[in-house]
């Protein structure tokens, strides 16, 4: 009793006892239950994953190749004889006419016999000539007149072989795109001298696979950029045979040049696009999954994903156009499908 009655006389004590039960009760009541799993929360609160509402929209499949454009006509003149460049008269950028002398050799070449051709060309067309009105006049017999003849038309022509050999003439009409040669140049035989091309239209041949071919057909569209700008043309000529060095498929595409925005010998990507639907269900060919043959995607209905088949359609490089199983408004999983099951809970983010 002596120590009962001490042990509560002291208020020192009795505070701290108190506390101490105080203090117990509470560390009781507070005990935390053990932390739960990522697969509980998940169960619990849904799998987090991103949706995107289906709806229509374009869809489009082009083919794509490397191409290199030049006038819709070039020629490139050549030299016929080894020499200096004696004189050029037109310059890059210069419209010229077919037959237009553009660059000129000496005429004193002695492999080319310059005055001898001449001179003989002109004999032969004084007595052609003179034996035309003697014949005429019945004063000499035809044979004798297609002798003369003959002998003219045969320096005629060597005339005017030597002449083409140093007044280099325009192939074509158009414009000069390529000078190859300066005034006074030495230049060898058979080297080339410029470059004459018609740009009001211009050409792009590509080389088409064997599975490609069958998607092309003449009049069929296609598209280029250059310098920010999209150019449509159309397709002009179908190889019908396989090209026995490419192995492929020579197909030539023509485009309007008419401001001369597009330049020649530019190289540049060429598309045709094959397939077009404008209001198409598409899908990122990613998101698709497989099995058994099949193809399904997830859908979000309720708070549950579910996953559903779906036909596919034509495939485009990244997208399918998928042509039934899903329908617009659909919620569409596009996040978070790896951690997914039919029937999973499910929380959009």
């Amino acid at each position: 009793m002596f120590l009962i009655f001490k042990f509560k006389s002291n208020p020192y004590v009795l505070f701290l006892m108190s506390l101490f039960l105080l203090l117990s009760v509470s560390c009781t009541k507070e005990k935390k239950d053990p932390p739960k799993s990522m697969e509980q929360i998940r169960k619990e609160k849904g799998v987090p994953v991103v949706v995107k509402t289906i709806e229509y929209s374009n869809f489009e499949k082009s083919l794509s190749f490397i191409c290199k454009l030049s006038g819709i006509q070039e020629a490139t003149a050549s030299s016929m004889i080894g020499d200096n460049v004696q004189k050029i008269r037109f310059k890059i950028g210069d419209n010229v006419r077919q037959g237009q002398v553009v660059v000129e050799f000496p005429t004193s070449n002695p492999s080319i016999q310059y005055t001898q051709a001449k001179v003989a060309f002109e004999n032969a067309e004084k007595l052609y000539n003179r034996m035309k009105e003697l014949v005429q006049a019945g004063e000499t017999s035809q044979l004798n007149f297609d002798n003369v003849e003959t002998q003219y038309l045969v320096a005629k022509r060597n005339w005017e072989s030597v002449r083409q050999m140093v007044n280099i003439e325009a192939p074509i009409s158009g414009k000069i795109i390529e000078m190859f040669v300066k005034e006074g140049e030495y230049i060898d035989r058979g080297k080339p001298l410029f470059t004459v091309s018609q740009l009001h239209k211009m050409k792009a041949k590509i080389w088409v696979s064997e599975s490609e071919i069958g998607y092309l057909k003449l009049g069929q569209p296609a598209t280029l950029i250059f310098g920010n700008e999209e150019f449509t043309g159309k397709i002009a000529e179908l190889g019908l045979a396989i090209d026995k060095y490419t192995k492929a498929f020579g197909v030539e595409v023509h485009f309007d040049n008419q401001k001369g925005k597009l330049k020649s010998g530019i190289t540049t990507e060429l598309k045709v696009r094959i397939y077009s639907n404008p209001r198409a269900i598409v899908v990122p060919s990613n998101l698709i999954q497989r099995s058994n043959g099949n193809a399904y995607v997830y859908v979000v209905e309720g708070d549950k994903a579910v996953l559903k088949e779906v036909k596919l359609g034509v495939k485009s490089d990244i997208d399918y156009e998928i042509l039934s199983g899903l329908n617009p408004g659909d919620k569409l999983i596009i996040e978070g499908q790896g951690l997914l099951q039919d029937g999973v809970k499910v929380a959009i983010k």
